[in-house]
């Protein structure tokens, strides 16, 4: 049996992380949730093991697309701030 190229297309109200999207940036194209009315953005690329760590997280949620933004860029800095640091010693086992 062929099936038709009509029944196998994603539904476009949820779009699964960086589907059909340029790869630039760190994270895909924001959405509203259907089952929590919420704005989601997810990372284009899994987090790496030192970055979870660190606590970024992989999927931000908000209320208003403002937030979000706001949320994303919290995660950028800290990102970022990860990046520059030389120890790559996960957070939770250094010393205070």
């Amino acid at each position: 049996m062929n099936a038709s190229p009509q029944e196998n297309k994603i539904e476009a109200f949820e779009p699964l992380p960086a589907v059909g999207e340029a790869a630039s940036g760190r994270w895909a194209a924001p959405y509203l949730a259907q089952q929590t009315s919420l704005w989601t953005v997810h990372v284009r690329r899994p987090l790496t093991h030192r970055q979870v760590d660190a606590g970024l997280a992989d999927t931000v949620c908000a209320s208003t697309l403002d937030a979000l933004e706001t949320a994303m860029t919290r995660q950028d800095e800290m990102a970022r701030e990860l990046s520059a640091r030389p120890n790559s010693v996960p957070t939770w086992s250094r010393e205070a």
